[in-house]
Order: C-alpha cells, then sequence, then structure tokens
C-alpha cells in the first residue's frame, strides 16, 4: 500500500511543471557548485605544494648565517585544502592558508581568498553545500505543500481513506515520496562531490572522504525528513492549498534566507573579535607586563629548562652561571619560552570568541535548522573554526622547534660570538619541514556532535507535529 502511494505521488510531480523547473534549477547549480569547487581546490592545492617547495628551496640555500637571523627570516606552514572543500568550503576563504613561522611572535594565517575577491565575485561563488541547503526546503515545499490540502479540497483524501488505505499508511506514504526527492538530490550530489575529493592528490585516505561522506549524508537526510514533515504539518493544518503554499514560502524566507543571517550578526555583535591592531597591541602589552625580571626566580627557573631542554640533562643555577654559552642565543630562547604563555592565552582567548559566536547561532537554531546543517556540513568537511585552530596549533608547535633549534645552535655553538655567530650552510638541512596531518574523524564528529543531535531533535519534533496535525485533520 505505502509504495503505490508513493508511486501515485510521484507521478503527480512528474507532470507539476514547478517541481521538474526547480530540479533542473537545482541540478544546474550543483553542477556549477562541483565545478567551481574542484577549480578552486585543484589550483589552491597546486599553489600551495609549489610555494612550500619554493619556501624549502630559498631556506636551504641561505648560505652561513646568524641562525636568529634565520629565525626571523622564517618558514612558511601550508594549510592543506581539505579534499570535501570541494562540497563545503566553509569558513575556509575567510580564515587564511599559510602562517609564517617567525621568532617572537605567533602569526595568525595569511592570504584568504575571500579578502581577494572582488563583492559581486563572492556572490557567484556558489558551493555545493550552500545550493543544497537553500534549495532543498524550497523544493520540499513545492513538493509538499497540497499533500493533505489539495486532496481535501479535491475529495479524494476522504476516497482514499475510505477505500482502506489506512491514515498512518497514508502519511508515511506520503512523506517517504516527498522527502525521497530531496534526499535523493542530496546523495547524490555528495557521492559525486567524494568522487571528486578522492581524486584530489590531497594525501588523505579514501577512507576517511568515505566516512565523512556517509555523515554529510545523514545530516543533509535529517534536514531534509525536517522539512518534508513542516510541509506535511502545514498542508495538514491549512485550510487551501494556496495558503499552505504562501505559509512555507515565508516559512522558507525566514528560516533559511533571514534567519542564519540574523544569528551570525547577532553572535558577532554580543561575542565581537578584537580587530588586527587592537588584537597585537593588548597582546605585546600583556607580554611586555607579564616579562619577568632577569634577577627573579621565574626568570632563572626558565634559563634553567631551557639548558636543561637543550643539554638533555637536568641543570643547576650554578651551572648556568659557569657554562660557556653564547648569552644571546640563551636570552632569545628564554623569551620565547616566557611569551609563548601570553600568544596561547590571547589565542585561546579569540577562539573562544568563536565558540561563543558558534553557540550563539546554535540557540537560533530553535527557528532554522539550516544553521545547524551549516555547521554539520563545514564540521565534517573539515573546514570550519575547529579544524583551522587545529592546523594553528601543530603550526606553532612547528615554529617552536624550528625556532628552538636555531637558538639552541647559537647558544650551545656560539659561546662569546652573540650575533656575531654564523652557523654553517649543512645546518639548514637539520630544520624539519612543516607536514601537517588533518584532524581526524572523531576529532571532527566531536566538533559537530551537539550539532547532530539537535538536527535530529528538530527531524522527531517536525515529525511528531505532522503525524498529529495529519490524524487530526477533519477528513469527513
Amino acid at each position: 500500500m505505502i509504495s503505490a502511494i508513493i508511486a501515485k505521488e510521484w507521478t503527480e510531480y512528474r507532470r507539476d511543471g514547478r517541481v521538474v523547473g526547480v530540479l533542473l534549477l537545482l541540478a544546474l547549480l550543483v553542477a556549477v557548485g562541483l565545478v567551481t569547487g574542484w577549480s578552486g581546490l585543484s589550483e589552491q592545492q597546486r599553489q600551495a605544494q609549489a610555494a612550500q617547495r619554493d619556501d624549502q628551496a630559498t631556506f636551504l640555500k641561505q648560505g652561513e648565517k646568524n641562525p636568529h637571523s634565520a629565525a626571523h627570516f622564517g618558514r612558511m606552514a601550508y594549510k592543506p585544502l581539505p579534499p570535501l572543500s570541494v562540497f563545503d568550503p566553509g569558513a575556509s576563504p575567510y580564515l587564511g592558508q599559510v602562517i609564517w613561522l617567525e621568532a617572537h611572535a605567533q602569526d595568525p594565517a595569511m592570504f584568504r581568498p575571500a579578502e581577494d575577491a572582488p563583492d559581486l565575485r563572492r556572490l557567484a561563488d556558489l558551493s555545493v553545500a550552500g545550493v543544497l541547503s537553500l534549495l532543498i526546503p524550497l523544493l520540499l515545499f513545492l513538493i509538499g505543500y497540497g499533500t493533505f490540502a489539495s486532496e481535501r479540497e479535491r475529495g479524494t483524501l476522504r476516497q482514499a481513506v475510505s477505500s482502506g488505505s489506512a491514515l498512518q499508511k497514508l502519511f508515511t506514504g506520503k512523506l517517504l515520496a516527498v522527502a525521497a526527492i530531496g534526499i535523493g538530490v542530496a546523495v547524490i550530489a555528495i557521492t559525486v562531490s567524494a568522487v571528486m575529493a578522492m581524486s584530489a592528490p590531497a594525501g588523505v585516505l579514501w577512507s576517511d572522504i568515505l566516512f565523512r561522506s556517509v555523515g554529510l549524508m545523514f545530516g543533509y537526510a535529517l534536514y531534509g525528513v525536517a522539512f518534508t514533515a513542516l510541509a506535511l504539518f502545514v498542508s495538514a493544518r491549512t485550510k487551501t492549498a494556496t495558503s499552505a503554499l504562501l505559509v512555507l514560502l515565508s516559512l522558507w524566507a525566514l528560516s533559511v534566507v533571514v534567519l542564519p543571517r540574523i544569528a551570525a550578526t547577532a553572535s558577532e555583535h554580543l561575542y565581537p573579535t578584537p580587530d588586527s591592531e587592537t588584537f597585537w597591541s593588548e597582546t605585546y602589552q600583556t607580554i611586555r607586563e607579564s616579562r619577568p625580571d632577569r634577577d627573579s626566580a621565574e626568570y632563572k627557573a626558565a634559563e634553567r629548562l631551557v639548558l636543561s631542554r637543550a643539554l638533555g640533562r637536568e641543570v643547576t643555577d650554578e651551572e648556568v652561571a659557569a657554562m660557556e654559552l653564547n648569552r644571546s642565543g640563551l636570552s632569545l630562547e628564554v623569551s620565547e619560552v616566557i611569551d609563548a604563555n601570553a600568544f596561547g592565552a590571547a589565542y585561546d582567548q579569540l577562539y573562544e570568541a568563536y565558540e561563543q559566536q558558534q553557540e550563539m547561532r546554535r540557540a537560533f537554531s530553535i527557528l532554522s535548522p539550516a544553521i545547524l546543517l551549516h555547521h554539520v556540513s563545514s564540521g565534517l568537511a573539515g573546514t570550519d573554526t575547529a579544524s583551522h585552530r587545529h592546523f594553528a596549533m601543530e603550526a606553532e608547535k612547528q615554529r617552536n622547534v624550528i625556532v628552538r633549534k636555531m637558538n639552541e645552535d647559537m647558544m650551545l655553538n656560539g659561546a662569546g660570538e652573540s650575533f656575531a655567530y654564523l652557523a654553517d650552510e649543512d645546518f639548514w638541512e637539520s630544520i624539519p619541514d612543516f607536514r601537517y596531518q588533518p584532524v581526524s574523524l572523531s576529532y571532527a564528529l566531536r566538533s559537530v556532535l551537539w550539532d547532530f543531535l539537535l538536527l535530529a531533535l528538530w527531524a522527531a519534533v517536525a515529525l511528531w507535529l505532522a503525524w498529529r496535525a495529519a490524524r487530526s485533520q477533519k477528513i469527513i
């Protein structure tokens, strides 16, 4: 019986020009999103790989040089674009791709594609995830607005029930018929995106992309079910199909178009992030105020830590004072150790603001499941702020390794020479290159767990409301 109901519904949809038109538009925009996503992924990967090779070659050709000067020359940490950015670029265009690893400073990521793109081009950039989250609800509303209202107007709903079609089976059949179209479109788009992502030379396991894609399908399925249930609820509650369509179009505009933007604006207003000038001025002021005197116990403890780490054994204050060292190199590494706490606290505060903004957007999701889907989609694609923070932390670890190795070489091998000490050309070969391992699937799932649960709750509540409305409507 349910299969017969589904077949009957799909026959009507094929005859409805509006449904076919929206499906064609959706397919066209998804195709455009796939092409632009693949083009952007391929180009950025090519640029990052070429730049990384050039950076390494330039660093190795420095010749004899003071290690601290080389530390200021620095290295670059290039962020590989996640393969599934072909599906959802998320926040990647706004967070930067390259971090300069220099002495004395924990720099933010540079080279944000969104800053280099003119406003009109940004409007033309379409992602597959953006198209699906925007148009799948519209498609489902156009298909589902008349599921009960139109049949009730024509009198066919009474005939269907009186002919033996239990209301529960009728509801289930209509729900599956509508939801399957929206979910099917999402599954096809995600599958094609996954195949394209697997063909990208990103060094990511296929299994990782596959499992992330399954998670995306599950998220978009919950999203489709939620909006399908809303369509059936409104169709069962309104008196006419025209009224149902107007109500659903208003809901689409409010929950999918307007509320996500209001949520983003409100979160940024309530939990603002500092501009670049303010961030750096406050950070360096904190460093100046927290830096201990050279004769303090805290400073001497930092000296012991630096030397113990360099020599691989514990040292005493007396040994520190008696050792033949390049005191400039020792002072430089002590400064790195002390200042690291201030930089870490400043960035922790910045990312805490990002997390508070996400929590505020999540609070708005009670009125819009689209917000939850955005979090789930970018999180599983590896293009959210949590993934970027992971990259920034790994880049900072690499910066500490590079600067420490250079300061220790100057400290241990340049006794009495201060900044006149020059490292051999072969020394640069010992500096490790940055090899970034993207966040694991478990890390991504933990970051979007609440969004997944709330999206599932949205779908469950919408289904419950739709069933109650269908069961309580007047059929006779």
